[in-house]
């Protein structure tokens, strides 16, 4: 069946609801941010369209008579069903778009994403990711520029994104076979921790702000810094040779530690986990391809979690 050459628009509909709700013109004038005058224009053209009184106007404001009760009800079903159907080709782009940008800190790039990818394209087999790596604080700036879905290590956040935990890790302090604590068969303190030189990654790394930040804690904000290196493998060579000590992802060193290149140590007193986040554009939303990457990663991390709790 055709629509009717004159139809009201959606605007008037949204605008009659608001009238009929708040009880008065002005207010929902006020509320659609468009004049008096222009809402109770629009008022009217809808009573015309519909040849039907749908307003009784009394000192104390708007009442909705009879028909305009019913008018009401039908509006907000016309109104709700566009948003529906605006909602359901928003949610038919985003399926037939096959390019998924994703902002991801370092750990998270080399050591989650490609499992959490894998299992997504599972059942979206032409989905072509685009993946950008950098510390959690430029991820952080990054997702606020572009609007793109962001993975971080950080407790960092800002007032226009939104977050969502996927996960935990851990960071282990680490030494080398040439390192003074190499031999020891009982933790170190948190004191001769902060005493000791470290190689940290650069400032705005996860990693190191979430292990300057418990340090901070325990009470030692000085710490004794012998270099910072944006490279964890880069880390990981230098410690090898070196008498300093470092806090690195598990992730990223089960390999070393277990074949002996690098050595774990416990810290007595001081707990090093940390919570792995998704964050996006509270203005953007996530799409649905980005939805179903959130919920990949939060399932995998429960079971990495059940499965080392």
């Amino acid at each position: 069946m055709a629509l009717a050459p004159l139809a009201p628009s959606l605007e008037s509909l949204e605008l009659f609801i608001s009238v009929v709700d708040m009880g008065s013109v002005s207010k929902a004038a006020h509320l659609h941010r468009i004049s008096q005058p222009s809402a109770s224009a629009r008022i009217q053209e809808l009573e015309k369209l519909c040849n039907l009184q749908l307003l009784e106007r009394t000192t104390q404001g708007c009442l909705a008579t009879e028909a305009g009760i019913e008018i009401y009800h039908l509006a907000k079903e016309t109104v709700k069903s566009a948003e529906n159907l605006m909602s359901g080709a928003q949610k038919l782009r985003d399926q037939t778009s096959n390019r998924l940008k994703i902002n991801a800190s370092y750990t998270i790039a080399e050591y989650l994403i490609p499992s959490w990818l894998a299992i997504l394209r599972k059942d979206r087999n032409t989905l072509i990711p685009d993946l950008s790596v950098a510390n959690s604080y430029q991820v952080i700036h990054n997702v606020l520029q572009s609007g793109d879905l962001g993975f971080i290590e950080s407790e960092d956040s800002h007032e226009e994104l939104e977050k969502a935990v996927v996960g935990s890790d851990e960071l282990w302090v680490l030494i080398g076979p040439k390192h003074p604590w190499a031999k020891l068969r009982r933790p170190v303190s948190v004191e001769k921790l902060a005493n000791s030189p470290l190689i940290l990654r650069e400032r705005g790394s996860g990693t190191r702000s979430v292990f300057e930040s418990r340090m901070k804690k325990a009470g030692y904000d000085q710490l004794q810094l012998e270099a910072e290196i944006g490279s964890t493998s880069a880390i990981k060579s230098t410690l090898s040779l070196s008498k300093s000590a470092t806090v690195l992802s598990k992730l990223a060193v089960k390999t070393e530690v277990a074949q002996g290149t690098l050595i774990r140590v416990e810290v007595s007193g001081l707990q090093l986990t940390r919570t792995l986040y998704a964050v996006w554009s509270k203005a953007k939303g996530v799409s649905y391809a980005e939805r179903e990457l959130i919920k990949v990663a939060s399932k995998t991390g429960l079971k990495r979690n059940s499965r080392h709790s």
